[in-house]
């Protein structure tokens, strides 16, 4: 179970850094009945019944074939997300310490609901990772395989609906040095759309980089930092 009173300590997120060395169209039929989601101005539709799904999946211990080191505050970062989905209205699914087989299974049976008297769908992904992978607790399992879950053509019912995914996880190993600084449109509505349309990735790192700052002084989770947001500006908030 999920121990939401775990705090972040200095330098736990080094955690989320790979233990190991050396780690490497179809068209979508048109349909006059399907709901695109979309307004005249070009924004989202978010007046359906219900909200939607946050799938939350958050992966702290790792097989030890592995070689997986777990993930110390990841617990604290997925009670952040549920608190900030609650106050917005979601349906929350929190999952902990997944394998590839059950991370499969719950999303693909979640793509398989009715998702029609609902705005949007939300997953947020806690774990390791490595460019275009996520790890459940027993290896590494492609991101294309759980997001092409929820194209048009398979997850008809969110068609033209947002579908947000949120990965907390590293995308290589090499690191991000930053820089010093100084501080400081959609496609009409149509009846036929891509099936890849209406995604949003965020990412806690850029291609082939590691999940963390190199600057030891400031750890930075992208989650954390996001949802620290989300929670100042919730009142006047659109995400979408």
């Amino acid at each position: 179970m999920t121990d939401v009173r775990d705090g972040r300590q200095l330098g736990e997120d080094l955690a989320d850094a790979k233990s190991f060395p050396g780690s490497k169209g179809k068209s979508l039929p048109v349909s006059k009945s399907m709901d695109s989601g979309m307004l005249p101005d070009y924004s989202y539709r978010m007046d359906y019944p219900e909200m939607g799904e946050c799938v939350i999946i958050n992966n702290k211990n790792f097989h030890r074939e592995t070689g997986m080191l777990p993930r110390s505050g990841t617990d604290a970062d997925a009670a952040s997300v549920r608190e900030v989905f609650v106050k917005l209205g979601y349906k929350i699914k929190l999952n902990n310490d997944l394998s590839c087989r059950d991370i499969f299974k719950l999303l693909k049976n979640t793509s398989e609901e009715d998702h029609s008297k609902r705005s949007s769908f939300v997953c947020v992904l806690l774990s390791h990772g490595e460019e275009g992978l996520i790890y459940g607790t027993d290896g590494p399992l492609e991101l294309k395989a759980l997001t092409s879950l929820f194209r048009g053509d398979r997850c008809r019912s969110l068609a033209g609906k947002p579908k947000l995914f949120f990965i907390q996880a590293c995308r290589g190993t090499e690191f991000d040095s930053g820089i010093e600084t100084d501080s400081g449109s959609d496609e009409p509505m149509c009846q036929k759309i891509p099936v890849e349309a209406d995604f949003l990735y965020a990412y806690s790192t850029a291609p082939a980089c590691n999940s963390l700052s190199v600057n030891r002084k400031r750890q930075v989770r992208m989650v954390s930092d996001y949802i620290g947001c989300l929670q100042t500006r919730l009142k006047t908030l659109e995400i979408l």
